[in-house]
């Protein structure tokens, strides 16, 4: 089975030029995010290299049409810097956002507080508004190289320092007492790891960097005793932590490779690199669930009766035909599609440290994506019978593009695995950064 394109490009233009399902409202909060994954599948489905793919051997390709249209690109980019807090950093949401003429403080009048600054800026926030304005880029020189133009640099540097723990590890956002709120997961490590990336260019100081000793210390003891990574120490390994941490590592050496171009703290945040393939590469399990059922009630049996079997055991399965190889998060848990991509984009990231890391069945990975989670009507969903999301419909793209490497998934293109987007958008984002390199004048604030 193929990659039905026609149909992933009308799920995102969908999603794209009309209102999303009402399963969306829990997520208002989080519109930069929804916003992001949006746009970065409709631009991987219509970058050059996706067009190249798709040609036939000995054909020429067509210069695509991207499939976000020039006179929309301006409108959203004004979105995305419209979230923009005013003491660094971005609001997940428009909601967020409040005026700057509100009344804050003590009310005298009535002896009792002022409407509070609740409109904290988030590190995801952030995350994805950078990206998503080096996304919306156009591949010309001027428009890449000015695509961070109007961000506050040295308000959102001196934000994120403030976002790190003195265990090395970062929340979510800063309380109005300076107190941090979230987790101390590898997710934000990645962010803030990829946000300092994006913004320090090459003048930066100490006195606007994080702690970066200490955010490796906290990755590097966030190592399980199994080879996975935790969400912090002494937890559970789970697959998209894996990633996060070797991603987060992965940034930090790329920030640095102006004056050091090895794997310094890829190397140093993991202790055993090895056990870590080990633990990504035992996650892809067979999938032996039955055709497509004519109810409900066996089309949910058929999700329960999934066995976490690692491929390299199928042989005492005795199965016949093609073999489905899904991927969990976690050992003796069901195959879903965003893992997929968590361990295959993991691998390619260790890669570089380890040229014989990825050694995933790409096949039997890429059969399951296409024959059980790839919906009939476009997008993709969780698992086998689920209906598409956002999420997941963008992280199966990924995971394909992710195992195909450099033999390239037909449509899809080539893929920077360690910003998750097509290369040609990761290349306008890594010309967006050198804007700060430019001058001292590209500082100001909301310019």
């Amino acid at each position: 089975m193929e990659l039905q394109k026609a149909k992933h490009v009308q799920y995102f233009q969908r999603c794209y030029t009309t209102v999303l399902p009402s399963i969306y409202t829990s997520m208002d909060s989080n519109r930069l995010l929804l916003g992001y994954f949006t746009l970065a599948g409709l631009d991987l489905l219509s970058s050059p290299s996706s067009a190249a793919a798709s040609t036939n051997e000995g054909s020429s390709p067509k210069p695509p049409k991207s499939l976000i249209p020039a006179s929309d690109r301006h409108k959203l980019r004004d979105w995305v810097l419209a979230q923009q807090h005013r003491k660094g950093g971005f609001c997940g949401s428009p909601g967020h956002v409040q005026p700057d003429t509100i009344k804050r403080g003590w009310d005298e009048a009535v002896s009792y507080p002022a409407a509070s600054d609740t409109e904290n800026a988030s590190l995801p926030g952030t995350y994805f508004a950078l990206l998503t304005l080096g996304l919306l880029a156009n591949d010309d020189e001027s428009s890449a190289a000015t695509a961070f133009r109007g961000v506050d640099r040295i308000g959102t540097l001196r934000w994120i320092k403030r976002l790190q723990r003195p265990d090395g590890s970062f929340g979510e956002v800063v309380n109005a007492d300076g107190s941090i709120s979230g987790g101390r997961d590898m997710r934000y490590c990645y962010m803030a790891a990829t946000i300092r990336w994006a913004l320090r260019g090459n003048e930066a100081g100490k006195d606007l960097d994080i702690d970066v000793d200490g955010m490796v210390r906290h990755i590097r003891k966030s190592q399980a005793y199994d080879g996975g990574f935790a969400e912090s120490h002494m937890g559970e390994s789970q697959a998209g932590y894996a990633y996060c941490a070797v991603a987060a590592l992965s940034m930090l050496d790329l920030t640095a490779a102006d004056e050091d171009n090895s794997n310094h703290y890829l190397k140093a945040g993991i202790p055993d690199i090895a056990a870590m393939v080990r633990w990504l590469v035992s996650r892809q399990i067979v999938y032996t669930g039955s055709d497509e059922s004519d109810s409900d009630e066996e089309e949910e049996e058929e999700k329960d009766t999934t066995p976490a079997v690692p491929t390299s055991e199928m042989a005492s399965l005795n199965i016949t035909g093609p073999v489905l190889g899904g991927f969990n998060g976690r050992p003796n848990k069901l195959a879903d599609t965003c893992y997929a991509w968590w361990v295959a984009g993991a691998l390619q990231v260790l890669s570089s440290a380890l040229p014989e890391a990825a050694s995933l069945d790409r096949t039997s990975g890429r059969a399951f994506l296409l024959q059980k989670t790839q919906n009939a009507y476009g997008g993709f969903g969780k698992d086998a019978g689920a209906p598409p999301d956002l999420f997941h419909s963008y992280l199966g793209l990924a995971a394909l593009a992710a195992m195909a490497g450099e033999e390239t998934e037909e449509g899809l293109g080539h893929f920077d695995v360690r910003l998750c987007l097509g290369k040609e958008a990761a290349d306008r984002v890594k010309r967006a950064r050198q804007y700060w390199a430019s001058g001292p004048e590209n500082d100001t604030t909301r310019t």
